[in-house]
């Protein structure tokens, strides 16, 4: 194999590397934005404990559903397999 052919492969090797960084760096993001809301969520859920004497009334119910969900969503995002190699990495 000649030089160049070393480079090009080289070269194509780093660029799907990137590819695969980039997308594990978006879905990363994707997760801590969803930890933040729902954290943001539990937080707004005490403040409404603390003035309702103890209870949440309605509006707690709803923010418990949405936490709930978040939870759920961000457990979905972290049991997702692995993307598989291309071949011939």
């Amino acid at each position: 194999m000649g030089l160049l052919d070393k480079v090009k492969e080289a070269a194509g090797t780093a660029v799907e590397a990137g590819k695969k960084g980039a997308a594990a760096a978006k879905e990363k993001v994707g997760d801590v934005q969803l930890r933040r809301k729902a954290d943001d969520l539990a937080k707004q859920l005490g403040y409404l404990v603390v003035a309702g004497n103890g209870t949440a009334g309605p509006d707690g119910e709803e923010m418990i559903a949405q936490i709930k969900d978040l939870e759920m969503q961000i457990a979905a995002d972290m049991e997702k397999p692995a993307e598989p190699e291309m071949p011939g990495e």
